[in-house]
């Protein structure tokens, strides 16, 4: 159960950005990192995950999706090696964060697109074909509802917190510090290389 908790990223963090860096731009001196330094997981899950996420997201909100999971894993092998996230993981919430946002997941409901999303994620990993396992699925959905649940008080679990530090840094990244006054900085500009933002080019370091 403990190992299930570390690698499934339920570790409970502080929801704060500034308490969860310590007040600091970074926790750690970072060295420079590529996209390349990054592996994808070879995982038949995973793979059944991208296909379905690259079928039914556009080209700009697949490509942001890709993004957040390499700054997150940048994110995370800098700033918080301590924790035993599973790449497998990381990759099924970044994969799915914004399934809700689709034109037809939109229209589906009155609920907001993460709540829905996070149901739609849980569905579809529990579901045939993907039997991801309960722990896990849960994580991911959780992830999905709380992704822009972003404020000053009480605690996110360690996935969840990583996704939204890797959500915002990807938006605003010429107002992040962390980039820019780190190594991560080389993960950025290869990242925007490899999965350009269709939408907002002026963000882009290239």
């Amino acid at each position: 159960m403990t190992a299930q908790i570390e690698e499934h990223g339920w570790t409970a963090v502080p929801r704060d950005f500034k308490v969860l860096l310590q007040g600091k731009p970074y926790l750690k001196e970072p060295t420079g990192i590529l996209v390349d330094d990054i592996p994808w997981p070879v995982d038949e899950l995973v793979t059944k995950a991208q296909e379905y996420a690259h079928g039914e997201l556009g080209a700009q909100t697949y490509n942001h999706s890709m993004r957040v999971y390499y700054f997150a894993r940048a994110i995370q092998e800098t700033q918080f090696p301590q924790h035993a996230l599973s790449p497998r993981t990381l990759a099924l919430a970044c994969l799915l964060h914004d399934i809700g946002t689709t034109h037809g997941n939109l229209r589906a409901t009155r609920m907001s697109f993460e709540f829905y999303g996070g149901m739609l994620a849980l569905r579809l990993l529990r579901g045939e074909g993907y039997g991801a396992g309960q722990s896990e699925a849960e994580s991911v959905a959780e992830t999905v509802m709380r992704h822009q649940d972003i404020g000053e008080t009480g605690k996110v679990s360690f996935l969840t917190g990583l996704v939204q530090l890797a959500t915002i840094y990807g938006i605003l990244l010429p107002c992040s510090e962390i980039w820019r006054s780190s190594g991560i900085d080389g993960a950025s500009q290869t990242t925007w290389a490899a999965m350009p933002n269709l939408y907002t080019r002026q963000h882009s370091r290239m």
